[in-house]
C-alpha cells in the first residue's frame, strides 16, 4: 500500500531494478522506465492476451469448460444421496465425525453402501470437475512467480530461493498457493432449474428499471427509486454498452487482509466473485459467494498484482473465448448450450486494501480521494495530508495553499482524466519526474483490471465502490468516540481544555458504558450481536454491527444529556443522513436530503472541531470527505449496502472458523476455500442437496403475502378476561386460540408479552415491539398475541398490540428525525390490527432522562436496512 502521496512508497530496489524484463521486440519502448509501473504493464499486457491454454490450466480443466456435461446431475442413487447428505452436515466438523456417523449408520444397515470419507470428497470434486491452479510463491510471500516473474529462480524482494536448495534440480517449490478459477462454478449455475431461473432476475430487473427511467425522463429525479445495483448508471450503461444477454453473467470482486489469529502475525489476504444477477434476497448467501484465492502470510504481500494474476486472467480468458462469445455453458432450462459472457461490474475493498487493486496512492496521499475527485489534503509542513475542505487561518504552505473546497460540487471517477493521468505518470523519465507525477495524479501504478475486455466491465476507475462497512460502521465512530473522549492527539500548541466536545470522560464514560451493556434485553436477536459495555469493550474486537448500533442507534438517545447541544445535534444530523444512505431501497428525494444533510454535516463539523487550525488538522479525516460521496454513488451504482465488505468479512470469518489444525493455517484455509467452492458449486447443480429441513416452520399455518403463524399455540381456546375480553367482544370474538410468534415477510419474526413476559429480562431479547404502518403513518407497538379469524371465506391473521404514543414532536425536530421518544400507553391503547399492517421488529430502548425530565420514556431503534427510515425533512434553511 502507498500511504503518502508525498513519500516514496514505490522503491524500485523492492522489485528488482537490475532483472531484465522480457519486453516484446516490436515494442522496446512501450514500457515505463519505473519498474513497478513496467511490471503492471506487463501484467496487464498478458491478461489482455490470456487464452484458456495459457491460463496454467489442466488438460481435464480445460475440456470441461469446452465441454460442459449436457445433463442434470443424478445423485438419485440412495447411498449417493446418502453419503452427500452425511458429507454436507459434517463438513464442518472432523473427519472422525464423519467416519463415526457413517459407522453408526453400518451398524444399523449393514448393506447400507455409504461412500468413504475420502471416495464422498472425490465424487464431489468429480461432479463439480473444481480443481485449483497451483503457483509458486516466495517462502516468505512477497510474490508469487507469475507472469514477469515467472521464470525467476530467486524473489526479486527478499532474495530468498524459489526452490529447495538440497537438490536444486528436482525444483521442489518451497512454498506454493492456489487460485481457484471461476469457469466451471459459472457452468454450474445453469445445470439446475431453480439456479438457472434465479439468474433471470438480472434481466427481468434492468427491464424495470430501464421502463422506470424512460417513464420518469425530464423529471427532477425524487421519485426515481434506487433498490438494486442495477438501478446504477453504470449498470445500465453496462448493460447497454456490452449489449448483455439472458444468458451472460455480471460478476463482481471483493479483496480484504486479515488476521487469522489475534495474537500472532498471520496477515492473510483473500479475494472472492459474487455474482450479481441474483436477486439481492439470496445474492449474498455463502452458497453464491466463490472464494479465488487465499494469499498465504504471514507477511504481507509486497506484490498484490502477482497472486491477483491467476484469476483475473482466466476471467480474461472466459471473455475472450469462443471469438468473445464468451464461456460455453449447458442451460437446463433451454435444453441447449449457449455462451455466457461474463462481465465485471465492481471491485470492492477497504481503504487499506484498495490501494493494492487500484493502484491508487492511499487516503494519505495529496490526492487521497478513492473515487478520484481531484481533491487536495492538506497538511503540517510534511507528512500526511488529511482532507480539511476550509482552509488554515495563516496557512501559507506553498503546494497545498488552495482556497476552500467546494464540497457543492464534487466530480468523481471520470475516464478520460484517469487515462490521461495514467498515460502522465507512465511516461516518467526517471525517478523524481515518477514521484512529482504520482503525488499530481494520485495514483501510482495502472491496475491489472484494465486487461479484461473493456465493453464487459464497468470501466476503470469507476469500477472501484465506496465501501460503507469501514466507513460508516467503523471509521467514522472511532474519530467521533476519540474526540469526545479527548484521546485524539493534541498537539502542544493546543489545549485540552478548549475541547468543550470531549464531555465523555472519567465517571462518565464508566457509568455510560453501564447503560449501553444494560441495552441488550431489548435488542430483538434479529438485531444479531448487540453492543457490549464500550467502556470495557470497545477497544477489544467491538464487531461492526455493535459500533453501529451503539452509535447510530442508541447515540442519539444516550449522548444528548453528555454532549453540547450544538456537538448533539451535527452528531443527529450525521445519524439522520446514514440512516438513509444504509437502506437497501432509496428514493431520488431521499438520496437528496441525504446528500444535502451531508455537506451541512460536513461544514459543522470542519466549524466546531477543525475550526480552521492547523494543529487540528488531523480531526479533518478522509472518512468525512468520503461520506459526502456516498450520495452520488447511489445514482451510479446503486444502494451502499450491496457493495459493503460484510460478504467479504464474513466468508473470511466462517472460512477461518472452519480451520481446524493450527500446525498450517494456511493450507488448511485455502483447501477450506476449495471445499467451499466445490460444495458451492454442488447445491447449485443439485438444489435439493441445499434445501432447508424445515424444522423452524414445522406446525405453522402460512398466511397471505409471506406472514406465517408460529407455535407456541393455545391447545384449547382461550376465554379472555378484562379489558382484551371487551375488545374482542366488540369485534364479535367469544374467544380465540392464541399463537406465539409471525414471521414477517422481511425475514424477522415478531414475538409477544403473552409468552416473553414469562421470562426474565436477563435471559431474554425482547422481540415483541413491532412497527405498524396504517395509511402511510408509522407507529410502535407491543404485541400482546396472535390469533386467526374467518373472514368470509378467509382464514385471517390479526394481532392484539398496545400502542406507544406518538414521538415528542421537540426531541424530534431537534434530532433531525433521529430520536423517536414515546411513552407505553398500555392497556389504554389495545386493539386489534390485520397482521399484514405488522411490517417490522423494533427495539424499545429506555430513554435515558435529563435531570428536569420524569416519567417513563422510550426510544424507537429500526434494524438497518430492514424497512425505509421515517420520512423527516426540517425546515428549509438560508444557505447563504
Amino acid at each position: 500500500m502507498v500511504d503518502d502521496g508525498d513519500k516514496d512508497s514505490d522503491n524500485d530496489s523492492e522489485f528488482g531494478a537490475d532483472r531484465p524484463l522480457h519486453e516484446p521486440v516490436d515494442q522496446p519502448n512501450a514500457y515505463c522506465t519505473i519498474q513497478s509501473v513496467r511490471l503492471a504493464q506487463k501484467y496487464i499486457e498478458l491478461i489482455s492476451q490470456a487464452t484458456l491454454d495459457n491460463g496454467n490450466l489442466s488438460d481435464e480443466t480445460k475440456w470441461r469448460l469446452r465441454n460442459p456435461p449436457e445433463e442434470p446431475v443424478d445423485i438419485s442413487d440412495p447411498d449417493t444421496r446418502l453419503s452427500l447428505d452425511l458429507f454436507l452436515a459434517t463438513v464442518n466438523a472432523s473427519e472422525a465425525v464423519y467416519n463415526a456417523s457413517r459407522d453408526a449408520i453400518f451398524l444399523r444397515w449393514p448393506a447400507c453402501s455409504v461412500l468413504s470419507y475420502y471416495a464422498v470428497k472425490e465424487l464431489v470434486a468429480d461432479i463439480t470437475g473444481i480443481s485449483p491452479v497451483y503457483d509458486d510463491m516466495c517462502v516468505n510471500s512477497c510474490l508469487a512467480f507469475t507472469g514477469p516473474f515467472e521464470a525467476d529462480l530467486i524473489c526479486s524482494t527478499c532474495g530468498e530461493h524459489r526452490y529447495d536448495q538440497v537438490d536444486p534440480a528436482k525444483k521442489i517449490p518451497r512454498k506454493q498457493f492456489q487460485t481457484i478459477p471461476l469457469g466451471l462454478q459459472l457452468q454450474a449455475l445453469w445445470r439446475s432449474t431453480e439456479s438457472a431461473e434465479s439468474m433471470g432476475y438480472r434481466t427481468k430487473k434492468m427491464e424495470e428499471v430501464l421502463a422506470m427511467m424512460q417513464a420518469l425522463e425530464g423529471t427532477n429525479g425524487e421519485d426515481i427509486i434506487y433498490d438494486d445495483i442495477f438501478c446504477g448508471s453504470e449498470f445500465i450503461e453496462l448493460h447497454e454498452q456490452a449489449g448483455l444477454t439472458p444468458d451472460d453473467v455480471v460478476i463482481a470482486t471483493t479483496f480484504d487482509g486479515s488476521q487469522l489469529y489475534k495474537n500472532k502475525q498471520s496477515d492473510t489476504w483473500t479475494y472472492a466473485w459474487l455474482v450479481d444477477d441474483f436477486n439481492p434476497k439470496i445474492r449474498f448467501r455463502k452458497v453464491h459467494i466463490f472464494p479465488g484465492a487465499v494469499i498465504p502470510g504471514p507477511n504481507k504481500p509486497k506484490h498484490i498484482d502477482s497472486f491477483l494474476f491467476r484469476g483475473v486472467h482466466h476471467v480474461s480468458a472466459l471473455q475472450r473465448e469462443n471469438n468473445g462469445r464468451g464461456l460455453r455453458v449447458w442451460n437446463v432450462v433451454k435444453q441447449q448450450t449457449t455462451f455466457s459472457r461474463p462481465a465485471v461490474s465492481v471491485a470492492m475493498a477497504d481503504a487499506v486494501g484498495i490501494p493494492e487493486v487500484d493502484g491508487s496512492v492511499g487516503h494519505h496521499g495529496a490526492h487521497g480521494c478513492r473515487l478520484r475527485c481531484k481533491t487536495k489534503g492538506r497538511h503540517k509542513g510534511a507528512g500526511h495530508y488529511f482532507a480539511a475542505h476550509m482552509k488554515p487561518i495563516a496557512y501559507n504552505v506553498q503546494d497545498c495553499n488552495h482556497e476552500d473546497v467546494d464540497i457543492r460540487n464534487l466530480v468523481s471517477s471520470d475516464v478520460e482524466v484517469y487515462q490521461q493521468d495514467i498515460a502522465t505518470l507512465v511516461a516518467s523519465r526517471d525517478k523524481r519526474e515518477y514521484e512529482r507525477n504520482r503525488k499530481m495524479t494520485g495514483l501510482s501504478k495502472p491496475t491489472i483490471f484494465s486487461g479484461l475486455v473493456s465493453n464487459l466491465m464497468v470501466p476503470v476507475p469507476r469500477c472501484w465502490v465506496l465501501d460503507l462497512m469501514h466507513l460508516i460502521h467503523l471509521n467514522i465512530p472511532d474519530l467521533f468516540i476519540k474526540l469526545w473522549r479527548g484521546t485524539i492527539k493534541c498537539e502542544p500548541t493546543d489545549k485540552k481544555s478548549t475541547w468543550t466536545w470531549a464531555t465523555l470522560t472519567g465517571d462518565t464514560w464508566i457509568s455510560h458504558g453501564k447503560l449501553i451493556a444494560k441495552a441488550t434485553p431489548h435488542f430483538p436477536s434479529s438485531f444479531h450481536r448487540p453492543p457490549r459495555n464500550p467502556a470495557e469493550k470497545i477497544n477489544s474486537g467491538y464487531k461492526a454491527t455493535e459500533f453501529y448500533l451503539y452509535f447510530y442507534s442508541l447515540g442519539p438517545a444516550h449522548f444528548r444529556g453528555i454532549l453540547p447541544k450544538e456537538i448533539w445535534r451535527n452528531f443527529c444530523r450525521l445519524v439522520h443522513g446514514v440512516r438513509i444512505i444504509l437502506q437497501r431501497s432509496i428514493s431520488g428525494a431521499q438520496l437528496q436530503d441525504a446528500h444535502s444533510t451531508f455537506i451541512q454535516f460536513v461544514e459543522e463539523y470542519e466549524t466546531l472541531y477543525y475550526q480552521r487550525r492547523v494543529d487540528r488538522l488531523h480531526f479533518c479525516r478522509p472518512s468525512l470527505h468520503t461520506l459526502l460521496h456516498t450520495a452520488s454513488e447511489v445514482t451510479r451504482v446503486g444502494p451502499g449496502a450491496y457493495t459493503t465488505q460484510f460478504a467479504m468479512e464474513r466468508t473470511i470469518g466462517n472460512l477461518g472458523q472452519e480451520v481446524r489444525q493450527a500446525s498450517n493455517p494456511f493450507s488448511n484455509l485455502s483447501q477450506r476455500a476449495l471445499l467451499r467452492c466445490q460444495i458451492n458449486a454442488l447445491k447449485s447443480m443439485c438444489p435439493e442437496l441445499d434445501a432447508p429441513n424445515g424444522d423452524g416452520l414445522r406446525n405453522s399455518h402460512p398466511l397471505p403475502n409471506h406472514y406465517v403463524l408460529l407455535r407456541a399455540k393455545d391447545r384449547y381456546p382461550y376465554h379472555p378476561t378484562g379489558i382484551i375480553a371487551n375488545i374482542l367482544e366488540n369485534a364479535g370474538i367469544q374467544r380465540v386460540t392464541r399463537w406465539a410468534r409471525v414471521l414477517l415477510p422481511n425475514g424477522q419474526i415478531a414475538r409477544s408479552a403473552w409468552k416473553e413476559t414469562k421470562k426474565a429480562l436477563e435471559k431474554v431479547r425482547i422481540s415483541r415491539n413491532v412497527k405498524v404502518v396504517q395509511n402511510g403513518q408509522v407507529d410502535y407497538a407491543e404485541v400482546q398475541f396472535y390469533f386467526l379469524r374467518k373472514i368470509g371465506d378467509n382464514i385471517q391473521g390479526f394481532a392484539i398490540i398496545s400502542r406507544y404514543s406518538r414521538p415528542d414532536a421537540t426531541l424530534l425536530e431537534e434530532s433531525f428525525g433521529t430520536l423517536w421518544s414515546c411513552t407505553y400507553l398500555g392497556d389504554n391503547a389495545l386493539e386489534i390490527i390485520p397482521l399484514e399492517d405488522i411490517t417490522a421488529v423494533v427495539s424499545m430502548q429506555p430513554l435515558p432522562l435529563l435531570e428536569n425530565e420524569e416519567g417513563e420514556h422510550w426510544f424507537a431503534v429500526e434494524k438497518s436496512g430492514i424497512e425505509d427510515i421515517e420520512p423527516w425533512k426540517e425546515p428549509v434553511v438560508d444557505e447563504e
